[in-house]
């Protein structure tokens, strides 16, 4: 039995457009939406800015010659195809392009940074500082323009180093996350397609730890301020921009502790989400502790390898108050780890790396609807098939997240969804036209793993199979849907509202109508297996 998928994803995509395969057509293809960009895991391991990005604003970014670059200050020359700072002061030295930005507007900036001997240097987008580097490698940053100018500066005293490979693009965003998980220590080689709601990061240097936002303190007598050294390691996104911080109690004693957090004001009655990206310094593993709302939370090892680590909390005021990395004394006396990616988020579960560098910043929401026609799906018999994961068991902020098939809206639609109950996978098949209203139910299966589910409709007999076995089943309804309803595959309740958020390894809808009911359930069993 030769059976294809009407279409299946994720198999490419481009800006604005979730692709399919099916044949000689792009009626199939999904429509997406995310107004900023965002990170995902890519098929190296390695965190990466997904976005749908303009074209390069910087002229001349290879210093192939003197053109469109103003030195201003002196103690700098472009020569041999690079900008070179020799002993330039504490901003003593810029250097202007002659492009611009635009205020308000967020924008992708990259450099790199060669014979690095001493000082620092960092890039403006009008008044708005990017990070201060201080070591040779390629550096990637997101900076929101307050002006138009955009320039290069000596950012500490006696610099002496060189730039190339200047880069400014404007964030466009509006391009889908295919998203690799790592497992095991391994990259999984098939990516899943990551949807998630609007979040923001309210850590406002989520990578740079030795800003004055960080505030680094300590108790007891014997302790000492915590040590930060930036740009000290290569981080989790590739490059080197991790930094190292070492903490030292003074003593074992649980009085004595050291710490470093930011002060930050929550909404005093909802879920909050607190992660960092950690590693030991060593070769022994380091044990400290989370500091969440200015009190010491839960405990945390860092290893020899990277690792997310999360907690949750339930905001008790609106007052500011402290979230970071604790150090005590009684749990390990002197502690040194390399961090990167901290996030506060106000969700009941940590999403995806959002980067800050001076200010919060938020991802927008993604939508991804509209694959199909009429002309394609058989609407009277058929099979929705999904590999899905979901975030969380139970989503008190987003209950119900839908996959459906539908006319466009909820009154004619078959859906696979998490929701109602704890760890619940559900599938409905509704028609308001004839009168059909079936409802199966499975909680045995952790939905925060991946699972193969697939969902049949014909007249009686609407059933569910999730890993290669069936979960329910109803011979009752006898109503079908009319021939043409079912035309649009979206994720949503099929009226744009209710939107899936969770992980996606493919999708398909097959058409049945030439299959006995043997056959049927073989096609079930095995793609779900």
């Amino acid at each position: 039995m030769d059976i294809p998928s009407l279409f299946m994803i994720p198999s490419a995509v481009s800006s604005g457009k979730v692709h399919s395969v099916f044949p000689n057509s792009t009626d199939a293809d999904f429509d997406f939406n995310r107004d900023s960009d965002a990170t995902r895991v890519n098929s190296e391991g390695l965190i990466e800015r997904v976005g749908y990005y303009g074209s390069e604003l910087v002229v001349n970014g290879n210093y192939d010659n003197n053109s469109a670059w103003t030195i201003s200050g002196g103690n700098a020359e472009i020569s041999n195809g690079k900008l070179n700072f020799d002993n330039a002061g504490n901003y003593g030295t810029s250097v202007s392009n002659s492009a611009s930005v635009v205020s308000g507007k967020t924008y992708l900036v990259k450099f790199t940074i060669s014979n690095y001997s001493s000082g620092a240097a960092q890039i403006r987008l009008g008044s708005q500082f990017g990070t201060s580097r201080n070591a040779n490698g390629t550096y990637t940053e997101y900076i929101v323009a307050n002006a138009t100018l955009i320039r290069l500066y000596s950012s500490s005293n006696n610099t002496t180093l060189s730039i190339d490979n200047v880069s400014v693009k404007e964030v466009l965003g509006d391009r889908a996350r295919l998203n690799y998980e790592i497992e095991g220590g391994l990259v999984n080689t098939k990516p899943s397609l990551l949807l998630e709601p609007q979040s923001t990061n309210l850590i406002t240097y989520s990578e740079d730890y030795s800003q004055s936002d960080w505030v680094k303190s300590k108790s007891g007598s014997n302790s000492s301020i915590p040590i930060v050294t930036d740009n000290y390691a290569i981080s989790p996104d590739g490059t080197t921009n991790a930094s190292r911080i070492q903490f030292d109690c003074g003593s074992t004693s649980s009085s004595d502790y050291v710490m470093i957090n930011q002060n930050i004001s929550l909404d005093g009655s909802s879920t909050y989400a607190l992660s960092f990206y950690i590693k030991s310094n060593s070769s022994e593993n380091q044990s400290l502790l989370f500091f969440t709302q200015s009190s010491f939370g839960a405990s945390i090892t860092a290893t020899s390898e990277w690792q997310r680590v999360e907690t949750t909390l339930t905001s008790n005021t609106t007052n500011a108050r402290g979230f970071g990395l604790v150090a005590r004394g009684s749990i390990q006396q002197e502690v040194d780890i390399l961090i990167y990616g901290g996030q506060l988020e106000q969700q009941s579960y940590s999403t995806s790396l959002i980067p800050t560098n001076g200010s919060s910043q938020t991802r927008a929401a993604e939508t991804c609807n509209g694959a199909g026609t009429s002309s394609i799906f058989e609407s009277t018999e058929g099979i929705l098939y999904v590999e899905l994961a979901a975030f969380i068991s139970t989503d008190s902020v987003y209950p119900n997240r839908y996959i459906t098939i539908s006319n466009g809206t909820q009154n004619e639609r078959v859906c696979i969804l998490f929701g109602g109950n704890n760890n619940q996978i559900r599938y409905i098949a509704f028609s308001s036209s004839q009168s059909l209203n079936v409802s199966i139910s499975d909680t045995s299966n952790d939905v925060k793993n991946f699972n193969k589910v697939a969902v049949a409709y014909k007249s009686g007999k609407y059933k569910m199979f999730i890993n290669g076995s069936q979960s329910g089943s109803t011979n009752t309804a006898s109503a079908i849907f009319s021939s043409g309803t079912l035309n649009t595959v979206n994720f949503d309740l099929g009226s744009g509202s209710l939107d899936f958020y969770g992980k996606v390894r493919d999708i398909r809808v097959y058409n049945t109508k030439e299959m006995t009911d043997s056959e049927v359930d073989i096609l079930l069993t095995k793609i779900t297996s």
